[in-house]
């Protein structure tokens, strides 16, 4: 569990960022589901990418 940490995180930060963006820019069907499916998935990738490069150097 320890291992999907970061990427559970990311996610969350990207759930968080698409419903912020989705309500400001109120988008409607298609680009909506696009923002959600595709923030959530690179903000954990980055988040788990920027994790890795952190602990490796240490």
């Amino acid at each position: 569990m320890k291992d999907c940490l970061p990427y559970l995180i990311g996610a969350l930060m990207g759930v968080l960022a698409a419903l912020i963006i989705s309500g400001m820019l109120t988008l409607p069907g298609t680009p909506q589901l696009m923002l959600f499916a595709l923030l959530p998935v690179l903000g954990g990738a980055i988040v788990e990418r920027t994790f890795n490069r952190r602990s490796a150097k240490s």
